[in-house]
């Protein structure tokens, strides 16, 4: 019987992929999987379109680290922020001739969305990379090309933070020792969840036009809030949360203050021990059922 090339080619690729497909359903990626889809479901993904527009809002989360740079949004080339022991590293010099001419480099206490989560484990690492986009717009400057001059646009800003860890790491990682590496970087306020469910300035801070300060180049909500603290817009951020009220069962008494400049144990002797702590150097983060408390050399420097 003649039996043709072509015909016993096919039935070797098929064979050869089938095993290929079945070598990279190995547990190791089912649990990276399944580590992704478990932070995915935390961190809710904001959907955005091509226009910077959020359409769906999810989790607002708030830098903590120095140091991130970002790009507008979109971009044709999107580095990544490399966040080696809980720090993020600069990037290589190589980059530098490719980088966008209007690179930011994020603050601590700006607001972002993740857009994305995934891991990779092709190299002689592994990586948990989770996109990032600016909640509010800086105005970006561009030139006019060929007709020259150049004009200006209020943009969204977007970057990756890839969490790099030994090769093998992610395969046996919980979500919660991944969710205390991510919220080293980008912390969970949940006070910033309730505004943006509750009057939606979060959610709604540049759609569909963002309105940008001139003289600070940042956004909040849909007023304009220069320094000189005039306003050009009637709106106007909404006011901080009140302490939580004491438990219904505790008397009745005056309610717990903080303020700036009080220690760690003035601060815990009034709202209790910290249900989390992260320290990154001489700063410490510590949060507590309703809020959170930045202390620099052991003294309250922001409270959220």
């Amino acid at each position: 019987m003649l039996v043709r090339w072509s015909y016993f080619r096919k039935v070797t690729l098929g064979t050869f992929s089938a095993v290929a497909l079945a070598a990279s359903l190995t547990p190791a990626a089912t649990a990276q999987d399944a580590l992704v889809a478990a932070l995915q479901q935390k961190y809710r993904l904001s959907e955005i379109n091509m226009q910077g527009v959020v359409a769906k809002p999810g989790t607002v989360l708030t830098v903590e680290a120095d140091g991130i740079n970002a790009e507008p949004y979109p971009t044709m080339i999107t580095f990544e922020n490399p966040v080696i022991d809980g720090q993020v590293k600069q990037r290589s010099k190589g980059f530098g001739l490719l980088k966008s001419t209007n690179l930011q480099i994020l603050q601590p206490g700006q607001k972002v969305y993740i857009t994305k989560i995934h891991s990779d484990t092709q190299g002689k690492e592994d990586s948990l990379k989770v996109t990032i986009l600016t909640t509010d717009a800086v105005l970006a400057t561009y030139t006019n090309g060929a007709y020259g001059g150049a004009y200006q646009t209020p943009k969204r800003y977007s970057t990756t933070l890839a969490f790099k860890e030994p090769k093998g790491t992610l395969a046996q990682m919980s979500p919660d020792d991944a969710s205390k590496m991510i919220e080293a970087i980008l912390s969970v306020n949940p006070a910033d969840q309730v505004r943006a469910r509750a009057s939606g300035v979060v959610a709604r801070s540049c759609e569909p036009h963002c309105a940008v300060s001139s003289t600070t180049g940042t956004v909040v909500g849909q007023a304009i809030v220069p320094q000189d603290g005039s306003e050009s817009q009637a709106s106007a951020p909404p006011a901080p949360l009140a302490p939580p009220p004491p438990p219904a069962d505790a008397p009745a008494g005056p309610p717990p203050t903080i303020s700036l400049g009080q220690t760690r144990a003035q601060v815990q002797a009034s709202f209790g021990t910290p249900t989390r702590v992260v320290k990154l150097g001489t700063k410490e983060i510590e949060f507590f059922k309703d809020m959170k408390v930045t202390f620099v050399n052991d003294k309250v420097t922001d409270v959220q």
